[in-house]
């Protein structure tokens, strides 16, 4: 399997399933992206159908947006139990998961990722 992403350290989008990857030790390359670079437009259109980051590829498969990819993780290795075993716990899981998906528009405006921004220590 190859991931497509942009920067992990600015891009929340591309850190979700780099993460579910890692921690479920499920093997997979990494192919990195310098978002709004001639090099992303350039290769791109050749790794995402909708051109955005991420996009996983498996074999012949590709599954872009980070949650729908976390859906594809969880049914392709039932195993690493992605998802809680209990229905109730699994429906709140991914409630939760959605909403911080496609919620919070006015925090994200306001508030980008930034992991290597310091901060300066106030009294």
């Amino acid at each position: 399997m190859r991931l497509v992403l942009g920067n992990k350290a600015y891009s929340s989008w591309s850190l979700r399933p780099w993460l579910l990857l890692r921690v479920a030790g499920i093997p997979f390359e990494e192919i990195p992206l310098a978002i709004g670079t001639t090099q992303f437009r350039e290769r791109i259109v050749h790794l995402s159908p909708n051109q955005r980051v991420p996009a996983l590829i498996d074999g012949e498969l590709t599954v872009w947006d980070s949650l729908a990819i976390a859906e594809y993780l969880a049914e392709r290795f039932p195993e690493k139990q992605l998802w809680p075993a209990d229905a109730s716990a699994r429906a709140h899981a991914r409630s939760v998961s959605a909403e911080m998906h496609s919620g919070f528009s006015a925090l994200r405006a306001h508030m980008t990722m930034n992991v290597r921004r310091v901060f300066t220590k106030r009294a």
